[in-house]
């Protein structure tokens, strides 16, 4: 009984040890170097192996293809703007300034940015995407809010301007516009819908991108949303549901407090159990069992829009795992293939704003 007795105080003082403070301090600041050590070699690897005078490669790899995809040292506007998000949450002002100043001179055109450029940076491909025009306006007022300025105020209205004139149709952001052929698309891609940004320059966008997304979603036993929005048809058109586009989406509605509580049980889950696939049904079944360091890199991010920090800790801790540790790999602090070589910039630079201290969460446009 005494024994009994004893052991029962024991296992008392142990919950309480590992509830108490200084235990939590320690778990805190293993969890902050890790990630710490982490941010500083991708922040490494990409100074050092993907930005270039023009921009960020596309892949690390030098081996351009024809395609219409972006291969090897060729420019996206999609990197240009996560880029731009990442300096300008830093106290670096002059780079800041510096590459927006090339991202403009490189990839403006009539009114839009051109999302791809060769990587001789000779030709332009006179399309945009309209999801990264707006995160390159969006980094103007992070900018500004970081630094409380109004330095880019009016740059950033009048961008917007510019690129509601040639993709909005029926008070919806459409996905590009075509300068060659003067012609807009005909569908809306829901995580285009940066809808804390539109917010900021047009309420009536805002409520119908917002209407679009709510609608969007599929179901609570499934809390994941349609893929695109055909606005000739009036219909949906997602097949299967790209994960990477899906947590795109769920951002977007978590930086307006909007993001179902059905949706982010289901993504700490998936996290939780490092089962984040690439694809999915629109019942919910895995299609593609890989998974991506992006993908991780998202569910962080909305784990800390949300404040959600087992979310965020989950995931962190899973885009770890993908980061190259081998300190004799050529791509040694990346998130590619170390069998092959292969970087990708939206997996690197997800990763980077993911593990950095970015305080886009708090900003209330």
């Amino acid at each position: 009984m005494k024994q009994l007795k004893i052991l029962v105080i024991s296992l008392f003082s142990l919950i309480i040890l590992l509830n108490c403070p200084e235990v939590k301090a320690i778990k805190n600041s293993t969890f902050l170097k890790e990630r710490q050590k982490a941010y500083l070699n991708s922040k490494k690897f990409i100074e050092n192996n993907m930005l270039s005078s023009t921009g960020i490669y596309t892949n690390y790899l030098n081996k351009s293809i024809v395609s219409q995809e972006a291969s090897g040292h060729q420019y996206l506007s999609e990197s240009a703007g996560f880029y731009l998000l990442y300096l300008a949450n830093s106290s670096s002002k002059n780079k800041f300034q510096n590459f927006y100043n090339t991202t403009k001179e490189n990839f403006y055109y009539k009114g839009i940015f051109v999302y791809r450029l060769a990587a001789n940076n000779e030709k332009k491909y006179k399309i945009n995407a309209t999801i990264d025009d707006l995160r390159i306006i969006k980094s103007l007022l992070v900018y500004d809010k970081i630094h409380k300025t109004n330095f880019y105020n009016n740059e950033a209205r009048n961008l917007f301007q510019n690129l509601k004139s040639r993709v909005d149709e029926e008070s919806y952001l459409t996905d590009y516009y075509s300068i060659r052929f003067k012609k807009r698309s005909e569908n809306v891609t829901l995580s285009y819908q940066d809808i804390q940004l539109i917010k900021k320059f047009d309420n009536k966008l805002y409520a119908k991108s917002l209407r679009l997304l709510t609608k969007g979603f599929i179901s609570k036993k499934v809390p994941l949303y349609q893929q695109s929005y055909n606005l000739k048809t009036e219909k949906f058109t997602t097949k299967n549901i790209n994960m990477a586009q899906c947590l795109l989406t769920m951002e977007h509605l978590a930086e307006v407090r909007k993001l179902p509580v059905a949706s982010q049980k289901w993504l700490q889950k998936k996290v939780e159990l490092n089962q984040l696939y690439n694809i999915y049904s629109r019942k919910g079944k895995a299609v593609d069992r890989n998974q991506s360091a992006s993908n991780y890199a998202l569910a962080a991010l909305i784990g800390r829009t949300t404040s959600n920090e087992k979310l965020y800790r989950s995931a962190i801790k899973s885009l770890i795992a993908f980061q190259v540790s081998d300190t004799s790999s050529k791509i040694y602090g990346s998130f590619g293939d170390k069998k092959t070589n292969q970087v990708y910039s939206f997996n690197e630079l997800l990763a980077l704003l993911a593990l950095s201290n970015i305080k886009t969460a708090e900003f209330d446009y």
